[in-house]
């Protein structure tokens, strides 16, 4: 099988785990009140995911963090490269123009540690991917993990390969079992990855409405309520790609956007 390439690691006792450094390491987001909302920013192994409504700043967070990325432990970075595994459009060029001009106020800021333009951009690899399939055979190799000094590995975003795959046909039940099936796969692969070789992954997703009258609707604690509630209150916005998906990450962003009222 793909996870037997992959030597399991002995047991470790708990105190060694409490001092180990990876495990106390934080990617900030470069915004201090995200940071501080995460105790510090981004846990720096496991798998995290950043959900929200188109609009609220979500691919623009995570291409903030391959930047931060890239500075020194002690600044809030993780002082190596990034990989940008591209799948919400069916081109990576607007985010990736859009990272270029970041970069430029991210090196006039970071100018005293050495960062240009250039070099950052050149510590940003990228990849487009199409279909569930092509994120899979990208997980199963992990040459690029091994050969690009990467620390920080962004999917962008996971809802709108696996949205395809249902509509490819079959039974409702089929297709639903299915994609839990692969998002279970994909979830474990993630964070074996990042343990074994040292890097943070930041998954965005995307949200689906329930109506309040369901199950799903009813799962959900007070505090997400509050946060998923519709501009027309009658139902929840929540993260897409169900139970299966909810339950595998480690940490969850959910990022919303409200209309401030015009002053007076």
């Amino acid at each position: 099988g793909v996870f037997c390439s992959m030597a399991s690691r002995p047991p470790q006792s708990a105190l060694f785990l409490e001092r180990d450094p990876r495990h106390a390491r934080r990617l900030s987001t470069g915004c201090a009140r995200i940071d501080a909302c995460l105790g510090g920013g981004f846990d720096a192994h496991g798998l995290t995911e950043i959900a929200g409504a188109a609009g609220t700043g979500k691919t623009q967070l995570v291409l903030q963090c391959m930047l931060q990325a890239q500075l020194p432990p002690a600044v809030g970075g993780l002082g190596g490269g990034a990989v940008f595994l591209h799948a919400d459009t069916p081109s990576y060029l607007a985010p990736m123009k859009r990272l270029e001009e970041l970069s430029h106020s991210f090196a006039a800021k970071h100018a005293a540690l050495g960062a240009t333009s250039g070099l950052l951009m050149s510590f940003v690899h990228v990849m487009q991917l199409h279909s569930a399939d092509a994120l899979w055979q990208t997980l199963k190799d992990t040459e690029w993990l091994r050969t690009k000094q990467v620390r920080l590995v962004v999917i962008d975003s996971v809802a709108g390969l696996f949205r395809t795959s249902d509509e490819e046909g079959g039974s409702r039940a089929a297709a639903a079992y299915e994609r839990s099936r692969q998002l279970l796969r994909l979830a474990a692969r993630l964070r074996q990855l990042s343990d074994a070789f040292d890097v943070a992954v930041l998954v965005v997703n995307q949200v689906t409405d329930k109506p309040l009258d369901t199950p799903a609707a009813a799962s959900v604690s007070a505090a997400e309520a509050e946060a998923c509630l519709s501009g027309g209150g009658d139902s929840l916005r929540v993260p897409a790609l169900g139970l299966s998906w909810s339950s595998s990450v480690n940490t969850r962003l959910l990022l919303t956007r409200h209309e401030r009222p015009a002053a007076a």
